[in-house]
């Protein structure tokens, strides 16, 4: 958690999944960038969002791989930073990414500097539904 809140400074409470962990009120008295999140909450355009990660070899297995806090993820085809690691344990994580690139497929993320590890970012069950269908149409009607 002490991790977590210090990493606040960095980003909006929304894309630290704080609103579907009911943990922000949109409906209670003013606090600390309350006209930013709820500005931010009523638009509905979050583009980067915490997400679970799996470190991962060229063959698809988990890699037990020392990946550091703060190690940039990038989209292997385009060289593009797309997040960070924000924390690390063996072949699991957490990362800050964009929406947009962060489930385009496998095997297109890496950890820039070790390119040997692949990263997956995962759509944890508890998302609610519309926040991974509103990235897809936004995806859509870019395309």
């Amino acid at each position: 958690m002490e991790l977590l809140l210090s990493c606040l400074g960095e980003a909006i409470p929304l894309e630290y999944n704080l609103a579907g962990l009911n943990a922000i009120s949109f409906d209670k008295g003013c606090y600390v960038g309350q006209e930013l999140v709820a500005r931010t909450h009523h638009r509905g355009v979050i583009r980067k969002r915490l997400l679970p990660l799996r470190f991962l070899n060229d063959r698809g297995e988990e890699m037990e791989q020392n990946v550091s806090p703060g190690s940039e993820v990038k989209d292997t085809a385009s060289h593009k930073k797309i997040g960070a690691v924000t924390t690390a344990l063996g072949c699991r994580g957490l990362g800050l990414l964009r929406l947009e690139d962060a489930f385009k497929g496998s095997g297109t993320l890496s950890i820039q500097g070790q390119e040997n590890v692949k990263v997956e970012a995962i759509r944890p069950d508890w998302w609610p539904a519309e926040w991974f269908l509103e990235h897809q149409r936004q995806h859509t009607a870019v395309a």
